[in-house]
């Protein structure tokens, strides 16, 4: 069998695609594992990147150890799903669905805000 995410990232990707899908697609590049990834045509780095050429999302699936080492159960349990939002959040701007994406004093916030919206409102959903 192949597997390509855990089931609960793929809930949260229906989830998104259910409550703030977009006509154009972005595809997702799932990294197993974590290293730091960087895009060169932005100079954004982090543990994802959303890479505007190619409307593509990078995104490591291991929670990196300086986080988990924090012992914070829920940052623990949504730092790859919050780290997705996030980045489809970037996608949602390119587009024209949020604003921001032109602007460097407000891209990442808009961005974070975004991520902790839609990972709350998601886990609500899930309880």
């Amino acid at each position: 069998m192949i597997k390509i995410l855990d089931e609960r990232t793929q809930r949260f990707v229906g989830f998104l695609n259910a409550n703030y899908g977009a006509k154009e697609e972005v595809c997702l590049s799932v990294l197993h594992g974590y290293d730091a990834v960087s895009s060169d045509e932005t100079g954004g780095k982090g543990f994802a990147v959303y890479l505007p050429p190619m409307k593509t999302i990078l995104l490591p699936t291991e929670v990196p150890q300086e986080i988990s080492e924090l012992n914070d159960e829920e940052l623990t349990r949504n730092f790859v799903l919050h780290n997705l939002a996030h980045e489809y959040a970037h996608f949602l701007q390119d587009v024209g669905v949020l604003d921001g994406f032109d602007d460097e004093n407000i891209i990442e916030q808009i961005a974070e805000d975004f991520a902790d919206k839609v990972v709350a409102e998601f886990e609500a959903k899930e309880e």
